[in-house]
């Protein structure tokens, strides 16, 4: 796909700034239209849907349990943290996704600032980012727009005057970097993380090479219809090594989400599936047996 600005634009209130998510058009445009609570979040997330600032997720957590030392990894890209997570826990091989172009761009900002910043300024800069509409203000931009891709330093630029990464309610300052993990990223992280920009359904389509580790975080939180769940999962199967996992689902708690998704896996027949706990942290995977 293809950034176009005069589009990404349409979606977000040119007063304000904010998104405007496809639910509240539908609305707006058919009076008395009654929309789910699935259908409300579903459709908030969209190509052109901000990006979240940090991520929300015990990624130490993740990292121990699936240990990805010298594995190749899909992740999605969220907030660019769980790939720079993957990165300094000695991934060999990462490409992302994301359903939202910002998300790309979002990532691609923060690998350039581990670059050229020390922890004290990353940790500044990463704590503006979700009060910015104009990334030439943002703190230590002089320092990465030399050495992030132009592509996502123009768009960000054409996004002028809207809030491109404020997805979410709160930054995560317990899940930021410590200064011995971010000096471990800054060691390993040299160039960009490759990025696909695709919403997991239609995942399977740009894909050419098999994973050891496909990191899915709680999307399938969202789907309410566990026949789609098994489709994806069957569509992505041939890009799972034999013996490698995909994470299905992560939570601070197990919910009736994770319910779902476990039958869903089930359904399939050609994974082992195991629950991870810990406290205030639940995960579960599938190993491909088959």
């Amino acid at each position: 796909m293809q950034f176009y600005p005069q589009f990404a634009k349409n979606y977000y209130n040119k007063k304000t700034g904010n998104y405007i998510p496809m639910w509240h058009k539908i609305a707006r445009a058919h009076k008395g239209i009654k929309l789910s609570d699935a259908d409300s979040v579903l459709t908030s997330f969209g190509q052109y849907s901000p990006a979240y600032p940090t991520t929300n997720e015990d990624w130490r957590f993740a990292m121990r349990e699936l240990n990805p030392t010298e594995k190749s990894v899909l992740c999605v890209t969220s907030s660019g943290d769980l790939p720079i997570a993957f990165t300094s826990s000695g991934a060999h091989d990462i490409d992302t996704f994301d359903i939202s172009f910002f998300a790309g761009v979002i990532m691609d900002m923060k690998t350039s600032a581990i670059q050229t910043m020390n922890h004290e300024q990353y940790c500044s800069f990463v704590g503006g980012l979700d009060k910015t509409s104009d990334i030439s203000e943002l703190y230590g931009y002089d320092k990465i727009k030399t050495v992030c891709p132009k592509p996502s330093i123009i768009a960000a630029k054409q996004m002028r005057g809207y809030n491109i990464f404020n997805r979410g309610y709160n930054l995560y300052p317990e899940y930021m970097p410590t200064e011995s993990e971010y000096s471990t990223a800054k060691g390993i992280i040299s160039k960009p993380i490759n990025f696909i920009w695709s919403g997991l359904q239609d995942l399977h389509t740009q894909l050419y090479k098999e994973y050891d580790i496909v990191y899915l975080s709680n999307i399938f939180e969202y789907f309410q219809n566990q026949k789609q769940i098994v489709n994806i999962l069957n569509n992505l199967k041939p890009f799972v090594k034999k013996n490698g996992e995909i994470m299905l689902y992560t939570s601070w708690v197990q919910t009736s989400a994770a319910e779902q998704i476990d039958a869903a896996a089930r359904e399939c027949g050609w994974g082992e599936i195991k629950s991870h706990n810990q406290q205030n942290a639940f995960m579960l995977t599938m190993r491909r047996m088959r």
